[in-house]
């Protein structure tokens, strides 16, 4: 059984966040923490100033309650970073003493040929146990 347990969904498809808040369950015992993350890209320089002053906080707000919807009475923190998505998940890990993450793979394509590379990337680097669902 994992104790601190980090469920990864992009924000513009987090259509299988319940079906890995399952295998979470699965994974985890009475005494766990389990956790969703979400990685936002970096806004370029050359755009930040044509944005509002409040989009990143907008932004984070619009995320979680788009998470939220999904899971319904489910009550996780959720976390939404700013930056690369593998490097802030296996980061955000690390920091937080993740011993378990799940995320998605998307179906084998050529570019991919088995796992996305956002999820082989963070199956690459990270230091506790990934699981893929699909």
């Amino acid at each position: 059984m994992y104790k601190n347990i980090l469920i990864t969904t992009a924000a513009d498809n987090n259509s299988n966040v319940l079906q890995k808040i399952e295998v979470a369950r699965k994974l985890s015992g009475e005494d766990s923490t389990i956790q969703i993350i979400s990685v936002m890209e970096r806004i370029p320089p050359y755009i930040a100033p044509s944005l509002p002053s409040d989009y990143r906080e907008t932004t984070t707000q619009r995320i979680k309650d788009d998470i939220r919807k999904r899971i319904g009475d489910e009550h996780y923190a959720i976390h939404v970073v700013e930056g690369h998505a593998a490097h802030q998940v296996v980061k955000f890990a690390r920091r937080n003493g993740v011993d378990c993450i799940i995320v998605s793979s998307n179906r084998p394509g050529f570019p991919d040929h088995f796992m996305g590379s956002t999820a082989l990337s963070i199956v690459r680097q990270a230091e506790c146990t990934v699981t893929v669902v699909r």
